[in-house]
């Protein structure tokens, strides 16, 4: 992929390769032997690397993801993690050369978006990527959630890590979850690596809530950890299918009073989880995951818009790293489904936007009104600016994986 004369090349990078492993535990301050066993997992097939002259010089994982677009299906997308370069290689442009492998990639095998989690979320936004959800962290005592106890129902059961324990969880997760942009579509290897143990490889605790008539309708993945003020349950991922399941969760936070001060736990920034508290608990907003549109015409087509909304509109886009997505396009729905087409650059289009706003738009983070009101979108007309509003409504985004 590298260009003509040119001593860099971009390739999958060999399983023997010991600088592999050694630059992630420098970059990520990690004892050498847990760098080479989280490079077991993923399989070698998902490292990418940038060489100079045979020498790895910067790195990353490359995972095939598909993220829920809210409207029952899947875009397919690239996870980019581990990105790591050795300090005497740094500040030479080769993580941004990567980059741009790495959406040529991509857009190669028709993934048109890219997920990553930023060590510094202002360097990639300078390549087009953009935060596309945040979530709401709540933390407080677990006596805080003891009122929920009178609501108590069913039973709670610990879950160990076979097959038939994930295909419950994912179940549950997808329900849960269904109709928000952002997340993941996991397999029984994900949720057991990723999601039922932390980063190290140490084990979560994993319980299922079943109503009476057995059917699991909630859960609660926590590891029990040290805190600043003493021990905290810290919640991984918790998940409810309505409101009586969600009342369980918070009567099993209670159960941890005489082990933890704390309970920490996140949700999408739109749940009303003060509202059910007699008393409000901390809370602060934390930025999630960056996406960016590879390419933006075939991430139109592979979005799922309201069958009920139909029409044309016209969005110049600003991208200037990825020159494909720079220009004057027409985006027609019908149906749920869409068709996006290049036009001349002559045109006056509806709508003006830089990619990450537009990215932001798609993930339904950012609403199109908000964004004209702020300056973000230069809208020629107000009809034009209903029709966006319409086509990208929805639930906030959400997504509790990280890479």
């Amino acid at each position: 992929m590298s260009g003509a004369g040119d001593d860099l090349s971009y390739r999958v990078v060999a399983p023997d390769d010991e600088q592999f492993a050694l630059n992630a535990a420098l970059a990520y301050n990690r004892p050498t032997g847990e760098a080479h066993r989280a490079q077991r997992t993923p399989s070698p097939e998902a490292r990418r690397g940038l060489y100079r002259n045979g020498r790895l010089v910067t790195q990353c994982v490359l995972l095939p993801l598909r993220i829920a677009h809210g409207g029952g299906g899947t875009v397919p997308a690239g996870g980019i993690g581990a990105v790591a370069t050795p300090p005497e290689e740094r500040r030479r442009g080769y993580v941004a050369r990567l980059l741009r492998e790495v959406c040529d990639e991509l857009r190669s095998q028709r993934a048109p978006l890219g997920m990553l989690s930023a060590f510094k979320e202002s360097f990639y936004r300078r390549y087009g990527w953009a935060t596309f959800y945040e979530a709401r962290r709540f933390s407080g005592a677990p006596a805080w959630f003891a009122p929920f106890r009178a609501q108590q129902a069913g039973r709670w059961e610990r879950l160990d890590e076979s097959a038939a324990a994930t295909a419950e969880l994912d179940a549950a997760y997808r329900s849960a979850l269904r109709g928000r942009f952002g997340p993941l579509e996991r397999d029984a290897v994900w949720w057991q690596t990723r999601v039922l143990h932390a980063g190290d490889g140490s084990p979560h605790w994993a319980y299922l809530w079943r109503d009476d008539a057995g059917r699991g309708r909630s859960y609660a993945i926590f590891s029990i950890e040290r805190g600043e003020r003493g021990q905290e349950l810290r919640c991984r991922e918790a998940a409810a299918l309505d409101p009586q399941a969600r009342a369980q969760i918070f009567a099993l936070f209670s159960m941890f009073e005489d082990q933890c001060v704390d309970v920490v736990f996140n949700a999408p920034a739109d749940a009303p989880v003060q509202a059910l508290m007699s008393d409000p608990l901390r809370c602060a907003m934390v930025p999630g995951a960056m996406l960016r549109m590879i390419d933006v015409a075939m991430a139109m087509e592979a979005y799922s818009f309201p069958p009920d909304v139909a029409g044309r509109l016209t969005i110049r886009i600003t991208d200037d790293w990825l020159d494909h997505n720079n220009g004057v396009f027409a985006l027609d729905v019908e149906g749920g489904g869409a068709r996006m087409t290049r036009l001349s650059d002559g045109v006056d289009a509806d709508i003006h936007c830089d990619v990450r706003t537009l990215t932001q738009v798609y993930s339904r983070y950012l609403r199109p009104r908000t964004a004209a009101a702020f300056g973000l979108i230069d809208a020629r007309s107000r009809p034009a600016l209903a029709l966006v509003e319409r086509l990208f409504a929805g639930l906030a985004p959400y997504a509790s994986d990280w890479f």
